[in-house]
């Protein structure tokens, strides 16, 4: 099934512009510069709060690393194998768009930060909870639009993440109250 959706998904809606608006979504810099304005405005407006907000982001981001680089596309990798991009696995049939990577396709790294970063986010400012989910969608639909990640990474990965930044917060808490 994720084969199907992948192929629906890349071949069904292409068209010049999305493709141009699905690399834009899926830019690395695109992802810190968002983070980074993320950041300075919780910093901005949870002055009292400034250094919990920063540790939290920093905790998620490092709980993203070790889990997703370390355990997942390095030990995991070295004992099952990288699972193919879909572009790469079906060559003949998906069109990548964008940056081609050749690393495991699971789990979507793209996705991990940004479910990681906006759980943090709707966890500190829940107000936002709607602009952060639709910016978690889009992502998730370039991933596989652009032939980089089929479903189940992008949703593993999403529901992975959503601990990660969930941990960071709870951690962060714990951390600034016993201060």
């Amino acid at each position: 099934m994720d084969f199907q959706i992948v192929t629906l998904i890349n071949q069904f809606w292409h068209t010049s512009r999305l493709d141009i608006f699905s690399q834009y979504i899926s830019r690395n810099w695109w992802i810190v510069i968002i983070r980074a304005i993320v950041v300075a405005l919780a910093m901005i407006f949870k002055k009292k709060y400034r250094k919990f907000v920063l540790f939290s982001f920093v905790l998620a981001g490092a709980l993203f690393y070790l889990t997703s680089e370390i355990g997942f596309k390095t030990l995991l990798v070295q004992e099952t194998g990288i699972r193919p991009r879909p572009y790469v696995a079906h060559a003949d049939i998906i069109q990548p768009i964008g940056n081609q990577y050749a690393d495991s396709s699971f789990p979507s790294s793209h996705m991990a930060l940004t479910v990681a970063m906006i759980t943090v986010l709707i966890m500190l400012f829940p107000a936002v909870r709607p602009y952060a989910i639709l910016y978690a969608l889009l992502m998730a639909w370039s991933r596989i639009y652009n032939g980089m990640h089929y479903p189940s990474d992008v949703l593993v990965g999403s529901i992975l993440w959503i601990i990660c930044g969930w941990i960071g917060v709870v951690l962060s808490r714990r951390v600034f109250r016993s201060k």
